[in-house]
């Protein structure tokens, strides 16, 4: 078991790079670059990196994600193989990295190892996350057969009372017992995929479980372990979960003020490098924007993705994040740039100052 700052396989990773990946690679990141130069709204390229919601709907209730609270506006459902079908027609041939997950449980689409396989035959990295409840042999082998690259399980306590304090209706013996059958199958199959990556949200009840969450990922056999820090948006929700250890913290906090760290980046780059598609074939700029606030169209009503990529609300969207970026209220909430999007070796000097392979993401 190591413990890495993301669960991504870097060598599967870089053979998804085509020679048409990479030029339309190169055209995104020179454009964001010579856009937060220059302070103009430059885009050239497609998004290279793409995260897909299979659904938002979830079998759990935690309290800080906008599915589990009751807080979700938007409609709830699962993308149909036909949207994911269309994505695939208009971005496949440019998208190198997949992240099928956002506002829910991957697994409740029963179309979603289906999803897997299309992206896989087009030779896409693939991962996701799940809360890993629905690990039966059955699906097990049908998750290795599917071709996913890797996975996060998310793992926030090692009895089942600190577990359940935040994933809500979450059995922890069954997370236990499915991850290590999942580990033991791989190893009868002799197959290296999916990676298995546990996640550990330290919050104010389990930070004290840090040298119990290393010990079990070891016992478990899971390949790697994530430690990583939680977002919260009021200073109620700071006071109940922020964990004491300052570290493991993405705010400064001291018990009236609620101050992001390193919130200050002029831009990010992700409106340049990656966007995400809701269940709907809603398109919106980014992981943060979990109720579809700032959709910039939806898929399933054009027939080419520059009409959405290029349109004057996204445009508009990356002129404002690259010369007001605080005036957008989900970003004054992110310190991130492509966070987790980078692979392993970029992250290492980072390592050091985060402490344990601590990340900024949830």
């Amino acid at each position: 078991m190591q413990l890495m700052p993301n669960e991504l396989i870097l060598s599967n990773l870089l053979r998804s790079l085509t020679l048409r990946r990479v030029k339309n690679l190169a055209l995104t990141g020179s454009s964001f670059l010579l856009s937060a130069v220059s302070g103009r709204t430059v885009v050239w390229g497609r998004p290279p990196i793409l995260t897909i919601e299979p659904t938002n709907l979830c079998n759990l209730h935690c309290p800080l994600c906008t599915t589990g609270s009751g807080e979700m506006r938007r409609v709830l459902g699962k993308m149909t193989p036909e949207t994911f079908g269309k994505i695939l027609d208009l971005l496949g041939d440019d998208v190198f990295f997949l992240l099928l997950y956002h506002q829910g449980e991957p697994y409740l689409n029963p179309h979603f190892l289906e999803f897997v396989r299309l992206a896989k035959a087009k030779n896409i990295y693939c991962t996701t996350s799940t809360n890993g409840h629905y690990f039966d042999e059955k699906t097990i082998n049908a998750t290795i057969d599917s071709g996913l690259d890797s996975m996060i399980v998310s793992l926030d306590g090692v009895t089942q009372e600190s577990y359940e304090r935040y994933r809500v209706n979450g059995k922890l013996d069954k997370v236990l017992g499915g991850v290590r059958r999942f580990m033991e199958i791989k190893k009868r199959r002799k197959t290296k995929t999916p990676l298995i990556a546990l996640q550990f949200l330290v919050m104010k009840h389990n930070e004290g479980e840090l040298p119990a969450i290393r010990k079990l990922a070891r016992e478990l056999g899971a390949d790697r372990l994530l430690i990583k820090n939680i977002e919260v948006h009021s200073l109620q929700e700071a006071r109940q979960w922020l964990p004491a250890d300052e570290k493991f913290r993405r705010y400064r906090f001291d018990g009236e003020k609620l101050i992001v760290k390193n919130s200050d980046k002029k831009s990010c780059p992700r409106p340049w490098f990656s966007t995400l598609i809701n269940w709907d074939g809603g398109v919106v700029p980014c992981c943060f924007d979990k109720n579809g606030d700032f959709e910039m169209g939806n898929i399933n009503a054009i027939e080419h993705f520059e009409s959405v990529w290029l349109n004057k609300k996204f445009r508009e969207f990356r002129r404002r994040l690259n010369t007001n970026r605080k005036s957008i209220e989900m970003c004054r909430n992110c310190n991130q740039g492509l966070g987790s999007f980078i692979p392993e070796f970029k992250l290492r000097k980072k390592k050091k100052r985060l402490g344990d392979g601590v990340t900024g993401e949830e």
